[in-house]
Parts: structure tokens; C-alpha cells; sequence
């Protein structure tokens, strides 16, 4: 869901019962999917990308379930790592396309590495952005919040935030913390209301929801399995301020994988919504010679 951007086509698959809305932007022979990330927000986060790779590309794009022009379902038995990369393969289907070069930003890089490793015939190239995949440990603080996410807390500062009943109670403030993890560089205060604005457009019920009930979850197992099974060219880019997915995970992915790895300096968790120029340029000589234009 580009806003402001009129896609070439768009439609919508089901499963379960629920829509998930796609689009498609440029009619070019190569093509490149951009995967959902965590529902929090909806695909207007590739909005720097869409406009720079359709030029050059068809580009396909897709809301996960819980935000966005897809359903928001209440049942956790429909989230889940492995499920979302099957949406993935699901909307190619849909398009037509046999084979795409995949990007996935934070959570959507789990779901690119599930996706490239269960369907390899599908995936020319992969891009992994601050890839959340579980090959290193989180952020002490962020781990800590995990752990009593279900406590009944008489404050909230800071990651205490990360806590059930305080989304249930103060959703917008709890966004609005959130996004200031996800954009640590100075000045961000327009890409901080940008994704808050997208945020607003689900709720706790559905983010709640999406924490899944763990068997269609990327485990530290299968991300090393997968990873190694990684065959298509990769890269992974990650930035040195990363506060939401520590740079160790990157880092792993990439060892592990045999992709290429770009460290930006001084970039928080959204590189290519915060510095869009320098990633798409990053984003553009990886393309051009994995897919040998």
C-alpha cells in the first residue's frame, strides 16, 4: 500500500479465509518482491525503494496480514515466520512471476531467508536489511522487556513499554518509543511520524496476535540451516546503531550464509527509509551483478 503512488496493477490472494493485498509497480522482465515486515506497519515502508527500482524493475510488493490493505485477523494461528514466506510465494504465483530477487527489512528478512531456502527456484538475488533472524542474542534490554512482557508493571519507562498491558492501555505512546528505537539517528523526527502514522492503522489486539503460536516460527536451528542452505547471491546491510536488531545477527547471517555484508555507520534499524539515497545505490550495484544486468 504506496501511498501516492498509482501501482500498475494490484489484487489480492487469500488464505484461511484472509486477504493479503498486493501491488505491482513497473512492467520490466526482472523483478524484484519486497516482503512485509513485522504489522506494525504496512508496505508504504519501501516507499524510497518503489520509486527508485521501478524504473528499472517490476516491483511487487504485499501487506502482511495485521496491517495495511490485508485483513487483520485476532487468531495468533494465523502469524508465523514460515507462514508469511509462504504468502511470499503465494503473490508470485499471483503476478505470474517464476523467479524474483527478494528484499526483506527486519522481520521480512526472516521470512526472505525462509522463503529463498524452502523455494529456491523462486529467488534470484536476496537483500537481508538489519535482518532479524535469531543466529545472535537481542539486546539486553529488549530481551529483558521480552521476559516480563505479561508482568503487571507500575511503570514504563523506556523498553518497560514492551509490555502487554501497556499496549493494551497507551498503544500510541507505546509506538511512538518504538520508532524512536527504529530511527536512532539525529533529526528523525519525519520518518518517526511516518512510520507512527502507518502504526495507528492496526492495534494492540492484532500486534498481540502476531507474536503467533511458535510452530511456523524461524528458530535459531532452522535460521543456521537455512542460512547455510542459501545459494541465490546475497547481501546483507546493516547499520552500526542498529537498536532494535543487533549488527551481530547480521553479521552471522551473512558468515554463515556466504553473502556479502555492508555495514552503514552511524544507521539505525530502517537504513532505507532514513538514508534511502545511500542504500538504493547499495541495493543498485548488488542487482546489477547478481542478476547480470
Amino acid at each position: 500500500m504506496i501511498v501516492g503512488v498509482e501501482p500498475t496493477r494490484s489484487g489480492d490472494v487469500t488464505r484461511a479465509g484472509q486477504r493479503i493485498h498486493w501491488e505491482q509497480f513497473g512492467d520490466a522482465d526482472q523483478t524484484v518482491l519486497l516482503l512485509p515486515t513485522w504489522s506494525i506497519v504496512h508496505s508504504d515502508f519501501w516507499r524510497h525503494q518503489v520509486r527508485h527500482l521501478s524504473t528499472r524493475y517490476r516491483v511487487i510488493l504485499f501487506d502482511g496480514l495485521g496491517n495495511g490493505g490485508s485483513d487483520r485477523p485476532l487468531d495468533p494461528d494465523l502469524y508465523g515466520d514460515l507462514l508469511f514466506a509462504e504468502d511470499a510465494a503465494q503473490v508470485l504465483d499471483a503476478c505470474g512471476v517464476e523467479r524474483a530477487a527478494v528484499l526483506g527489512s527486519s522481520q521480512g528478512g526472516a521470512w526472505a531467508l525462509a522463503l529463498a531456502a524452502l523455494h529456491p527456484d523462486r529467488v534470484s538475488a536476496a537483500v537481508f536489511i538489519a535482518p532479524n533472524v535469531p543466529l545472535a542474542p537481542g539486546h539486553p534490554e529488549r530481551v529483558a522487556a521480552s521476559d516480563g512482557f505479561f508482568e503487571e508493571l507500575s511503570e514504563h519507562p523506556g523498553w518497560a513499554r514492551w509490555n502487554r498491558s501497556y499496549w493494551l492501555s497507551d498503544f500510541p505512546d507505546f509506538l511512538r518509543f518504538f520508532f524512536s528505537q527504529c530511527f536512532t539517528e539525529a533529526d528523525s523526527d519525519e520518518a518517526i511520524n511516518h512510520f507512527f502514522g502507518m502504526g495507528m492503522q492496526t492495534n494492540a489486539e492484532v500486534l498481540l496476535a502476531t507474536a503467533g503460536n511458535g510452530r511456523a516460527d524461524l528458530t535459531e536451528g532452522l535460521a543456521r540451516a537455512y542460512a547455510r542452505l542459501l545459494r541465490c547471491p546475497s547481501l546483507v546491510i546493516h547499520g552500526d546503531h542498529d537498536a532494535i536488531t543487533p549488527l551481530a545477527r547480521g553479521r552471522e547471517l551473512a558468515r554463515l550464509s556466504g553473502a556479502g555484508l555492508v555495514v552503514m555507520a552511524g544507521s539505525g534499524h530502517e537504513p532505507h527509509c532514513r538514508l534511502p539515497q545511500e542504500t538504493n545505490e547499495i541495493i543498485d550495484r548488488f542487482l546489477r551483478s547478481a542478476l547480470q544486468l
